[in-house]
């Protein structure tokens, strides 16, 4: 007997101020669902977060993936098939880069996930509120 383990952990290129190719590797030992939180900041070399927030297509531009990926009303972006063991999700973000940022800060993207069992599906819809069908996450 082999107690479940579910974890994930996200993997992204940076690479000359561009982060690309967002997935989520299920580091887990079971099949689960993610999810993941995209949080966007102004931040300054010491830590502090700027209270405006970044504006889309002004100082920054994100190209989201359009396929397996769904925004909740929530916030939260829903993997819709479950993901086994050592596999990743289908690319969550394409690239992000800054457009600009106020003086003394630097655009901040942080990817947060999170995963749950996908079997049995009362753990999904008890954790989050949404009941798979045919195998699929479809956030309302």
């Amino acid at each position: 007997f082999v107690p479940a383990k579910v974890t994930c952990q996200v993997e992204e290129t940076f690479e000359s101020g561009v982060k690309s190719d967002v997935t989520i590797r299920n580091t887990g030992n079971i099949d689960a669902y993610i999810r993941a939180a995209v949080i966007i900041n102004f931040v300054s070399d010491d830590g502090k977060v700027l209270a405006a927030a970044p504006q889309e297509g002004t100082d920054y531009v994100i190209v989201w993936s359009s396929h397996g990926w769904e925004k909740g009303s929530d916030g939260y972006w829903y993997h819709k098939k479950a993901v086994a063991p050592d596999n990743l999700t289908s690319v969550l973000v394409e690239s992000a880069s800054a457009i600009s940022a106020p003086r003394g800060y630097r655009l901040d993207i942080q990817i947060v996930a999170s995963a749950i069992q996908s079997d049995p599906y009362r753990a999904v819809q008890e954790a989050w509120g949404i009941t798979p069908v045919n195998g699929e996450l479809s956030p309302q």
